[in-house]
């Protein structure tokens, strides 16, 4: 089961550097563990389309709309990072534009139905894959100032890299298997119906 500590010692042990006990550890590879640790961890997190981490939410309506621009205002979850679909649509589909600013989604939609990506803490949810992704993308943070190399911090990097491409993509095909849209939804009368700026 990973947890912190453990992810932070295979971090370490790509570096041959000695295990710690704790992330509150006295020890220097500690303190720049628990320094790098939680930011890496969201933005391994925020990466992918992680599976364990895809929540679905209707969100609120705020009663204050934007004063520009968009016609509704919904507050996002404190555990969002990253919204990857509204109202079954991707971003980049007129149906599903949005915005984001701090801690709320503008929109033109009467609803917001939502599946995003969330800050997930728990190790004993995270896949192997997932941890192992986490564990190098933090050991290139920590070897410049651990081990003093120039060249520790690009090899880790493009291992990493190589963790979240094709595996990672792979490794959720099977295991999700998302439906299909009518074919109406695709048809020029809805799309112009939707749209922001009709032609």
């Amino acid at each position: 089961m990973a947890d912190e500590t453990s992810i932070a010692n295979l971090a370490l042990a790509k570096l041959g550097i000695s295990p710690i006990m704790a992330l509150t550890d006295d020890s220097k590879q500690a303190q720049f563990a628990n320094r790098f640790y939680s930011q890496t961890r969201d933005e391994v997190l925020s990466s992918h389309r992680w599976n364990f981490a895809m929540r679905r939410l209707t969100l609120n309506r705020l009663a204050t709309a934007p004063d520009f621009e968009w016609d509704f205002a919904y507050q996002l979850p404190a555990d969002c990072l990253r919204v990857v679909q509204l109202n079954g649509y991707e971003p980049n589909e007129q149906q599903g534009e949005f915005a984001i600013e701090a801690d709320r989604l503008f929109t033109d939609s009467e609803e917001a139905n939502v599946r995003y990506i969330a800050r997930v803490t728990d190790g004993s949810l995270y896949p192997p894959l997932f941890s192992q992704a986490l564990a190098t993308l933090l050991a290139s943070r920590l070897a410049g100032p651990l081990t003093g190399s120039r060249e520790l911090p690009s090899v880790m990097l493009e291992e990493y890299l190589g963790l979240t491409g094709p595996k990672a993509r792979m490794a959720d095909v099977f295991e999700e298997h998302r439906r299909l849209k009518p074919a109406w939804v695709e048809s020029d009368l809805i799309k112009a119906r939707f749209t922001r700026y009709p032609y």
